[in-house]
């Protein structure tokens, strides 16, 4: 059956072709991404950049070669896991990026998340809606669309999301590459070529290697996520299910080998932690009261707009959405499973950065628990009632809303895209870079050992999170004095 195609200009406002809303949310995604993007332009090494990318930018700077400045990555996992954290893969990726090559390549670092992000995001999307569901690619172009807007725009905290390479590349690409391995496990179960689910199975493997020597959120919520989807497969889809098993075991022995080096002794020093127990209670109290405060305007406005998708969606399956409780139950002992390593290991909720992980979690399950719902509410209550209209009307209420939102509350930070326009329009990021040149030809003078620079007058705080002091023994100060093969660097106001 073809669908049927407005008569008028009243008729397309009125009831919208769903091709023309994925059109439409696309576009809009991709103009909200031009300034977040372009502000990379203007970002710089900082923080413990400088500290895991030292020994790389060294053996480049000797020999010319990045494959030599690859290999020394591998002497820092070696000391990192010794005296430090046992993150083997997360700190091989920290200190092997590009930019110890050429500090230009840092601009690189928000696209690169921002495209892990929408590649996580498009990947379940499609997963779920064209293959578990069965139903048309333009609702996943639609979903996937809409839920990388939201992901991206509605961070926890951006800096250490997507413009500070350490932090980003240890949380939101170790988070994302979680993401895209529960698209390829459904895939791997789904598809009937053999080549390529031997291929999806390879991918698989890698990406585990990479999860298991992440971050603890990561890894306690992908370990418990993947265990629980074998289970279930097992109980599905029988012997079938055991193709994701290498994989798994994989995950398993790099959980292993991250979580029992010596280095992470040295961190837990620092900190007085909870028992397991009352960390998983806590971990719990911690899920409802972020859920209250992530649940905001632009939240809402969001998911009101996706009811009519949802809503046609689920009309075009035969999937039942059978026990919707458990789904919103397991959600919920999922997302929680993000703050229980902070709390075992800390004493507290964690790091922001910690929460981006968690929040990118509880953004993909909250569209998971709507779709569900609706899809029983529609199955069980409503099965004959027919499909509502999709009104572009409504479609740009909702954009409307929730873009003037930061220009309505007069407050930086409310939308990613909105934030990074301002200190572009303000030429913030353009001064900091210039100070940032500035610096750099100090640091890169061979005459000079003991460098003295001076502190930053601009601070946007997407590219800022903090700088050397006037301490030359400050860990900061002695990370970039290594850096550049100093004998000492720190900060003066003269």
């Amino acid at each position: 059956m073809k669908d049927k195609k407005p008569k008028n200009i009243l008729g397309f406002l009125k009831n919208t072709d769903e091709r023309y809303i994925a059109a439409f949310t696309i576009f809009v995604y991709i103009m909200l991404l031009i300034p977040t993007i372009y502000l990379g332009k203007y970002n710089f090494m900082k923080a413990d950049d400088f500290s895991f990318g030292r020994l790389p930018h060294k053996a480049y700077v000797e020999t010319g070669s990045y494959f030599e400045s690859l290999k020394a990555g591998i002497d820092v996992v070696k000391e990192s896991y010794l005296t430090w954290q046992g993150t083997y893969s997360s700190i091989y990726l920290m200190s092997t990026f590009p930019s110890v090559a050429n500090y230009r390549f840092y601009k690189l670092v928000p696209a690169i998340m921002i495209f892990m992000i929408t590649a996580a995001a498009f990947a379940l999307s499609f997963t779920l809606i064209c293959g578990v569901l069965k139903n048309k690619k333009r609702y996943a172009l639609i979903v996937g669309s809409v839920l990388s807007m939201i992901m991206v725009e509605r961070m926890y905290t951006v800096p250490g999301a997507l413009y500070w390479y350490n932090a980003a590349v240890h949380y939101t690409f170790a988070q994302c590459s979680f993401f895209l391995l529960i698209a390829l496990y459904i895939n791997i179960l789904r598809i009937k070529s053999v080549p390529l689910k031997v291929l999806l199975c390879i991918a698989s493997v890698l990406l585990s290697f990479e999860i298991g020597g992440s971050n603890y959120a990561t890894v306690l919520i992908a370990g418990t996520s993947t265990i629980l989807l074998f289970l279930l497969m097992i109980f599905v889809k029988k012997k079938k299910a055991l193709i994701m098993l290498p994989s798994l075991l994989v995950m398993i022995a790099g959980i292993i080998v991250n979580v029992t080096a010596p280095g992470n002794k040295t961190r837990e020093s620092y900190y007085v932690g909870m028992g397991p127990v009352k960390s998983i209670l806590m971990s719990f109290k911690s899920f409802f009261s972020f859920s209250f405060t992530w649940m905001d305007f632009f939240t809402i406005i969001v998911l009101l707009m996706m009811i009519p998708i949802f809503w046609n969606l689920v009309s075009k399956t035969d999937f039942e959405f059978k026990f919707p409780w458990l789904v919103v139950l397991v959600s919920i002992c999922i997302i929680s499973t993000g703050f229980t390593s902070s709390f075992y290991g800390m004493g507290n909720e964690g790091l922001s950065r910690t929460h981006n992980v968690i929040k990118e979690t509880w953004q993909i399950l909250l569209f998971v628990n709507e779709a569900y719902l609706i899809g029983f509410i529609r199955k069980r209550f409503l099965k004959n009632k027919k499909d509502m209209p999709l009104s572009i009307v409504i479609i740009l209420l909702c954009y409307a809303l929730i873009l003037v939102q930061p220009a309505v509350l007069k407050k930086l930070g409310t939308i990613t895209s909105y934030t990074a326009f301002e200190f572009l329009h303000y030429g913030h990021a353009q001064a900091f870079w210039n100070e940032n040149m500035e610096r750099l030809i100090i640091l890169e003078d061979e005459n000079i050992k003991d460098a003295v620079l001076k502190p930053h007058s601009v601070k946007p705080f997407y590219l800022y999170v903090s700088d050397i002091t006037e301490d030359p023994s400050n860990w900061e100060n002695l990370g970039m004095s290594g850096y550049y093969g100093k004998n000492s660097v720190k900060l003066s106001d003269e």
